[in-house]
């Protein structure tokens, strides 16, 4: 026994409301389709927009004379408008409602929907968000019209079997793909932080969408090197590349062992070269040359590097034959390049080449609500690479989590020194407990760790505290506070004092017959026991604060 065909319908605005007389002469989608005889429907409910439930007399008594022997059955949107930002919820609750309460019998009855053309995307939206969570199991169905040879219009149904599965299916790819891309540059790590949200909504699109070199900075431990692990992942999986991610730690070059790494040598180039070397460029052709430190590159170097990403082609140390190699960048450093530039130590041409996308990765201070996922994801991944489950209590918990996020916590290298500070709880858990003993031993031996830290860099001419900030916190009201942290910025980040009191006293050297800027920034530093040699030496001494690695727990702590 055939099936009957049950079909729900949208109308059309523009061509199913009309109450003159000449409406018959008029092509009607909604009475069209229940005119086509190869094509009976039994059942027809057809959707009105709340703005049109006046208009619905016309349109019934047309339909049932239109088919008499079809079930004509209106449905009002209990909705206050037709569709807008303040109505959305209201739509899309009337259609659940509608659709999770019918009767539906498969082993009886076919159904269809159908979309009214014009003006009425707004409820085939609806319609469609309910077929997208599988709640109708139904076709679609399409009306179409064409003229015979007498000019009468004929107007017939075109069926789309499995189409709206198709849709979904294509529709849940789109969005798992991106899903995935948004998990691969943010990690399986959750953040709160704005600022990094948008950070890698940006990196996930100059990584699907640009091939051009990109440089990642920030303070160590920030995640550099993982996230230029992740844009090649991305990148790899989207087809970018093909070759491999190769990874060079600037760093660690010294004389010409850097020219053999990165550029490979021939047998016989120099005393010990016994056999001819493959370098690093050569090696990521097709792929992803990671260059983390970048900023440690001697000036001859950083030369022929610049020519190298310029021309894809390099020699080999000791060779006269160039080697081609077609690899796209990614550099990575935590110094200031610019300042690196004025000091003459880096070239400005290099800078212009490898920071076509440049973005700075936040510090861990600067992120004080991911540090609690953070916690969660070392947990975590510390339980299954040693096969030992640990959490905290509760009251541990919280103690731990007041004193990372507080100003106290200093964090030097940023999430390697939170990734051993819980590797140290998660190795004393008692039974897999991390307890209030732990975590205050855990506190106490960071205080210890950051104070000596602190004390070993001062010289007997600096008797600074931890950081700048720390030194000039001490006993200043919050307004000297500010200017006096604005300033030695600005001193940090010039050369000369000459440059620095240019900055400082842009406007008020405009009214001075003679302007002696050093002068007046001499006295304001002496006014707080310091001088520009002091500020620049503290600079560099911070510099090699937050550089320096974090020791390991004593067991004896």
């Amino acid at each position: 026994m055939a099936k009957k065909n049950v079909v729900f319908s949208t109308i059309s605005i523009d061509h199913d409301i009309a109450t003159a007389d000449f409406r018959w002469k008029l092509w009607r989608p909604l009475v069209e389709i229940v005119k086509v005889k190869k094509f009976f429907i039994h059942r027809l409910y057809y959707f009105i927009p709340p703005s049109l439930k006046n208009n619905l007399s016309t349109l019934q008594l047309d339909l049932e004379q239109a088919a008499p022997h079809t079930e004509i059955i209106p449905i009002v949107i209990e909705a206050k408008n037709n569709f807008s930002p303040q109505s959305f919820a209201k739509n899309y609750l009337f259609f659940d409602s509608f659709f999770s309460s019918f009767p539906f019998r498969h082993e009886e009855e076919e159904y269809f929907l159908h979309f009214g053309p014009g003006n009425m995307f707004a409820h085939s939206f609806m319609l469609m968000m309910l077929v997208n969570i599988k709640r109708i199991q139904c076709r679609i169905i399409q009306l179409r019209s064409s003229k015979d040879k007498f000019g009468r219009v004929h107007s017939s149904i075109q069926i789309y079997d499995n189409a709206i599965n198709h849709w979904i299916s294509k529709i849940g790819d789109i969005e798992q793909n991106k899903k995935s891309s948004r998990e691969i540059i943010s990690g399986s790590i959750g953040t709160k932080n704005p600022v990094f949200n948008r950070l890698v909504k940006d990196i996930e699109h100059v990584a699907i969408h640009s091939t051009a070199p990109i440089l990642l900075s920030g303070a160590t431990g920030t995640g550099k090197t993982e996230m230029a692990r992740r844009i090649y992942e991305l990148r790899l999986r989207n087809g970018s590349v093909s070759g491999p991610l190769v990874e060079v730690n600037c760093a660690s070059f010294r004389g010409d062992s850097a020219l053999s790494a990165l550029f490979g040598h021939v047998r016989g180039a120099f005393t010990g070269a016994s056999q001819e070397r493959k370098g690093m460029l050569a090696m990521a052709h097709t792929g992803i040359l990671f260059l983390d430190e970048v900023g440690e590159l001697s000036l001859d170097i950083q030369a022929l590097l610049l020519k190298a990403i310029e021309e894809r082609r390099f020699f080999p140390f000791g060779s006269d034959s160039p080697v081609f190699s077609d690899f796209q960048l990614i550099t990575a450093t935590n110094r200031d390049l610019y300042a690196a530039v004025r000091r003459g130590e880096f070239r400005m041409d290099l800078i212009s080449r490898i920071n076509l996308w440049q973005f700075h990765l936040p510090s861990l201070r600067e992120r004080p609500e991911d540090i609690e996922p953070n916690l969660d994801y070392e947990l975590k991944r510390l339980s299954e690479r040693r096969g030992i489950f640990a959490d905290f209590l509760p009251e541990a918990r919280a103690a731990y989590l007041n004193f990372a996020c507080s100003p106290e916590a200093l964090w030097p290298s940023n999430f390697r020194t939170l990734s051993g500070s819980i590797e140290r709880m998660h190795t004393y858990s008692f039974q897999g407990i991390i307890g209030r003993e732990t975590v205050d031993k855990e506190i106490a031996y960071l205080r210890s760790l950051w104070l000596r830290r602190t004390e070993n860099l001062e010289g007997e001419e600096f008797p600074l505290c931890r950081r700048l900030e720390d030194f000039i916190a001490r006993k200043l009201d919050l307004f000297d506070k500010v200017q006096l942290e604005k300033v030695l910025e600005v001193c940090l980040s010039c050369e000369r004092r000459s440059e620095a009191g240019r900055i400082l006293f842009a406007h008020s050297r405009l009214r001075k017959n003679s302007a002696d800027d050093t002068a007046r920034l001499n006295k304001y530093l002496h006014s707080y026991g310091l001088n520009w040699d002091m500020v620049k030496q503290l600079g560099r001494r911070q510099e090699q604060f937050w550089d320096t690695p974090v020791p390991a727990m004593p067991a004896e702590a």
